[in-house]
């Protein structure tokens, strides 16, 4: 993403996104590792931000104790916009490694769905297990399933 195409940058002088976005990743990281959230998600970011940026990423995650994974392939669910996080990665961010199995399960049951033409049927139930792992009540996940965040 270039910079004059953020949406902070028209409201920031001397905007660094890339300070930006470790700012947010060190706070999840930090929410994470206190178990106030069981999933945090960095922004999106392209695969040069996170090449450049992943060092002190690891970093943060180690402070923390909290286990990392680097997913190019985002769960699409009704959340959040796919566009929002299409041809990015983003970075996963759980104190508990099963809630990173919990995710790539419910990835591999969106996959079976499709395969099957049954996505329309499972995808609430999908979108709303993702809510719960990212710590959303339910009020929330009902909010984002009308309209979504991003």
């Amino acid at each position: 993403m270039k910079l004059e195409d953020h949406w902070l940058a028209n409201h920031v002088r001397d905007f660094d996104l890339d300070s930006y976005h470790l700012g947010m990743i060190y706070a999840f990281a930090e929410i994470v590792g206190s178990g106030v959230k069981p999933l945090a998600l960095s922004p999106p970011l392209t695969r040069e931000e996170y090449t450049r940026l992943k060092g002190p990423i690891r970093l943060m995650a180690d402070e923390y104790g909290v286990h990392l994974l680097i997913d190019e392939d985002f769960l699409t669910t009704r959340l959040f916009s796919p566009a929002f996080t299409e041809g990015k990665v983003v970075v996963h961010m759980v104190k508990d490694a099963f809630v990173i199995e919990r995710y790539k399960e419910l990835k591999e049951l969106r996959a079976r769905r499709m395969r099957e033409a049954n996505l329309v049927e499972a995808e609430d139930e999908i979108a709303r297990c993702l809510g719960r792992l990212l710590g959303y009540d339910e009020v929330t996940i009902e909010e984002l399933l009308k309209k979504p965040r991003f």
